[in-house]
């Protein structure tokens, strides 16, 4: 016959026995919570290549140089920004962009005036010699915006030329658009951000092209609109509603990485002009 445990000493061992299994079922419901995988985003569109183009001489024998665009500290960080108001910004754990989103903007951009043969050369460096005009931008939204159960693609950039030899300002412009989606998982607003840059980037093209001629006093090649926005949802007509849970995956959870303590790598150390070539004496 088995004998119990009586007197303190019994009741000391149960209550081990008790905290043994407790902690033992808590392992096990621990174990059970799977991380979910990360995924990373770029931006991208198909960007038009066509042979007629790029066997054509550039439209102005220029040199253009794209500096690195800057970016409002809230998207200047790996996780894609999601607002449910326009009070407060959240950053999804598990959704990121594959590079900083001003690179991967800028990337586009270049790519998007090379194909376009505006400019002899489109740079992003200094080279031997200083460059004739700079294209600079600045990145004031690019995220997702939800509002209730729509969701919105939200880009608003502003673009400056400047003469460089004399530091003029020639043109500024500035766009703010949301594009509805229809499927609700970030792939979806990465999509509708980048249609939204390749629609306007058309319209940027033709608008470099028609500052340029009127300064180098020569005739204007292209004629591109700007774009409606009729498939956009503009700022005004996006109404606040309550906000909506994420996922499960992307709640807080025993464990989970403290996000807003991440740091914001920089871009680098400032780039400074190359020294002015030596000029040949007079006497």
């Amino acid at each position: 016959m088995m004998k119990v445990a009586t007197g303190t000493t019994g009741i000391r061992l149960v209550t081990a026995m008790g905290c043994i299994a407790l902690l033992a079922s808590l392992t096990m419901m621990s174990g059970c919570r799977t991380t979910p995988p990360r995924r990373y985003y770029t931006l991208s569109y198909p960007i038009n290549r066509d042979n007629a183009t790029l066997s054509r001489p550039p439209l102005h024998s220029i040199q253009l140089r794209v500096k690195p665009f800057s970016v409002g500290l809230p998207y200047d960080r790996p996780q894609i920004v999601y607002r449910q108001s326009p009070f407060e910004f959240q950053y999804y754990a598990y959704q990121l962009w594959a590079a900083k989103p001003q690179k991967m903007l800028r990337e586009l951009v270049l790519s998007h005036l090379e194909a376009s043969r505006l400019a002899g050369d489109v740079t992003q460096e200094y080279g031997e010699r200083y460059p004739d005009y700079e294209l600079s931008a600045e990145v004031l939204a690019v995220e997702e915006y939800d509002s209730g159960p729509v969701w919105y693609g939200h880009l608003e950039m502003r673009f400056q030329l400047v003469r460089f030899r004399d530091k003029i300002v020639l043109w500024t412009y500035h766009f703010d658009r949301k594009r509805k989606v229809y499927e609700k998982q970030p792939v979806y607003v990465v999509r509708a951000l980048s249609q939204i840059l390749a629609e306007e980037m058309e319209h940027i093209t033709a608008e470099l092209d028609r500052v340029i001629s009127t300064d180098r006093n020569v005739p204007v090649t292209l004629n591109v609109p700007r774009p409606s926005g009729d498939a956009d949802e503009t700022p005004d007509t996006v109404k606040i509603a309550p906000a909506q849970p994420k996922p499960e995956g992307e709640r807080t959870y025993p464990g989970a990485p403290n996000w807003d303590e991440l740091l914001i790598v920089p871009d680098g150390p400032p780039v400074e002009l190359p020294p002015e070539p030596e000029q040949p004496d007079e006497g």
